[in-house]
Order: C-alpha cells, then structure tokens, then sequence
C-alpha cells in the first residue's frame, strides 16, 4: 500500500476506565499496522504493570531507559526508543514503562507542571514520528491525564460487559471535565469507543452488541438500546467490534502481533477501520 504525504503527527491516548479491556492489545497492534504500512510509530507505554514488555518480548527496562525518563528534570530529549520487529517494519519503536514507572506516578503530584509534562517534553524535543501511541493504565490518573494533556486524539477500548459499559458515561465525564480543567488547546479529539474481547458465545455481549450468534445485528432490538447505539447518538463515533481470540493471548506469549503470529488471520484484521482513520487524520490538512 503506497504511504500518502503526512501533514500532521498524531498522538493517540488508549484510554479507558476498566482494567481488562484490552488496551495493550489494541496499542501494540495498531502501532504495528500503521507502522507496516510505512509510517513512523512510537508506542509509549505510561502503566506500571509493563505489559509491553511481555507483548513486544522486551528485557526489562531500567528506569534511564523507561518512559519514566521522559517526567525527570535531567531529560534531555534523548528518547530511549527500541525498535520493534525491525526485520518486518522500518521505523516502529517503543519505550517502556513498568515499575520503573512508580516513582514518577507518585512524583507527578508534586511537579509544577503536573500532567502537563509529557505534552512538554514532546513541543520541547519533538519526536520524529507521524504516530504516537500512548498505553495507560486503567487508573486514569495521574499517568492517563497526563497522556489526555499530550494527546491529540483519544481511542477508547470498552468490554461489552455491563461493569465497563457501566462506567461508559463515566469515562465521558472525565473527559469532558478535564478537558474543561485543563483548558487544554486544541481540544484532543475522541477518535471513537471500539468494542474489544467480543466473544459471540456469551449472551452478554450478543444483547449488549445488539448482535446474533454470527454478529450479524438483531432486528428484535432497538438499536438506540445498543452500546453502539448509545455511542453514536452522542455524536461519538463507534468502530466494529473487535473478537476475542486465542490468536491474540499466544501471539502476546511469542512477543508478537497477530499479524507476524499468524500472517493474513481474520484477527489481524479487526483494527483495519481503526488503522485508516488514524492514517486519514495524519494526512489531512
């Protein structure tokens, strides 16, 4: 596919409320699909659990060469990038976070800039990237809003259980509330909510989806009854739904994505809507 012209660098927050919804999952594979289709990436991991390192099949990272750098006074632009499956993707790279991140998250508090310094750091030495991931943790704060402050756009992963999508107008809350908060300009924009770890086998996420055992949409139900339907009539958009798979748990034990785990899969194919937004937003004016 041929690369199109970027006009802008994108910062996408993963972001949600529930631990669980697969925000990692989405992270290392949307970074790896923008990346092979020739684009500039760098995934960012802001949670302590450093799962990024079991996903991309890292050693542990100290904290010099941790996103945690990127909150100390000393930094210096110098961004302690590693490639990821360079022999596959030409410009992909990561930072980890992990326990090395502790010290930071209870730093931030005191720091004059608070959630503000990660959004510094990056107008201060720009990163030559068209894309910047950044995975946070479910606890929104502090990591989560200083991601908020840096980012430009924001993807929201939601399990269709009824805890999380109970927490849904939570999460919208928070948005909108430290948007307001933070006076931040410009205002990052939500890119959309995306349904993960869909299994069609449980009831739950078949009447939550509004969906059939085949995914295919109920007629018996009122779509405005759906979470999909909540979502966009709120002026949010809603991409698919994306399924859980046993591809995704031993592709993450390989250190892999799908989409080198299993070449050509039907999963490696779930963030495909998510990927062409992304690249339509770093190409239009």
């Amino acid at each position: 596919m041929k690369k199109k012209t970027v006009k802008r660098q994108v910062r996408l927050a993963i972001a949600s409320n529930a631990g669980g919804s697969g925000k990692t999952t989405m992270a290392v594979h949307l970074a790896y699909a923008v990346a092979s289709r020739g684009y500039k990436v760098a995934l960012m991991e802001l949670d302590l659990s450093g799962s990024l390192r079991i996903f991309a099949g890292l050693t542990k990272a100290v904290p010099e060469q941790s996103t945690a750098i990127l909150f100390q006074k000393k930094f210096d632009g110098a961004y302690p990038l590693v490639p990821l499956w360079s022999e596959r993707v030409k410009a992909l790279f990561a930072i980890q976070g992990g326990e090395a991140l502790e010290r930071s998250t209870n730093e931030i508090y005191f720091a004059a800039r608070r959630y503000y310094i990660l959004g510094d750091c990056l107008e201060k030495y720009p990163l030559d990237a068209d894309l910047i991931v950044f995975d946070t943790p479910a606890a929104l704060e502090p990591m989560g809003l200083a991601a908020l402050a840096a980012s430009t756009h924001v993807l929201v992963p939601i399990k269709p259980e009824y805890k999380d999508t109970g927490g849904f107008a939570g999460l919208l809350e928070w948005y909108y509330n430290k948007i307001d908060e933070l006076k931040l300009k410009p205002e990052p924009e939500i890119l959309g909510f995306v349904p993960t770890r869909v299994d069609l086998g449980k009831a739950t996420h078949r009447n939550i989806l509004g969906i059939d055992e085949k995914g295919s949409k109920r007629q018996e139900i009122d779509p405005t009854e759906t979470l999909p339907g909540q979502i966009e009539g709120l002026g949010i958009h809603c991409f698919p739904y994306v399924r859980e798979s046993n591809y995704f748990l031993s592709a993450s034990g390989a250190g892999l994505p799908v989409h080198l785990y299993r070449p050509g899969c039907e999963a490696s194919k779930s963030f495909d809507p998510i990927v062409t937004k992304l690249v339509r937003e770093m190409v239009k004016e």
